[in-house]
């Protein structure tokens, strides 16, 4: 089943156009001094807000701004933007609004604060974050290996495919549940 994000939006029964809250950082230990943690802290981590100056729900037109996004849609999709150099293997999938909807890192040494990047193995995820972790196995694969992390409303979720980290996605924690559920989204 194909699904885009406009729809699993929809589905899940919230508003494209609605902002997220932006929630902490899930991590397996705290910070030392949260109250003195900063965007800039984790300017190229993955969070379950985004990556830096790439945020969930964010507009189009401020995550352009930032140099982050090119300006042309990627691929064949209009709602599939791509990152910069910087942000090379980042892709940001749009609500109908030009509202970021959800960050997926294909291809990139980009990592969480635990440092799980793609490519880690399910043995490295599950030290990483441990009982944080939760499996998410979608009625129509049940063999599928998709792993969340939540905080709050919003989650970084792991796809693994042959015991290694094929994918990080960051979105809404429902619209994972979705994505996951359908099985694969394209535009």
């Amino acid at each position: 089943m194909l699904v885009t994000v406009a729809a699993t939006m929809w589905a899940v029964g919230r508003s494209p156009s609605e902002p997220t809250p932006a929630g902490p950082t899930a991590s397996a230990t705290p910070p030392a001094d949260p109250a003195g943690s900063s965007d800039a802290d984790d300017e190229l981590l993955i969070t379950t807000r985004g990556i830096g100056p790439l945020r969930v729900s964010g507009s189009v037109a401020e995550l352009t701004a930032t140099g982050a996004l090119g300006t042309e849609p990627g691929d064949f999709c209009p709602d599939r933007l791509v990152g910069s150099e910087e942000f090379a293997g980042v892709v940001v999938y749009t609500a109908e609004d030009d509202i970021a909807a959800m960050i997926v890192v294909e291809e990139s040494s980009l990592s969480t604060a635990e440092g799980v990047t793609v490519g880690s193995t399910s043995a490295e995820l599950r030290e990483a974050y441990g009982e944080q972790l939760t499996r998410h196995t979608a009625e129509s694969n049940p063999y599928s290996e998709n792993y969340l992390v939540s905080s709050g409303t919003l989650a970084i979720g792991f796809t693994v495919s042959q015991d290694a980290v094929g994918k990080i996605l960051v979105a809404p924690t429902e619209v994972l549940r979705a994505v996951y559920d359908a099985g694969e989204f394209h535009c």
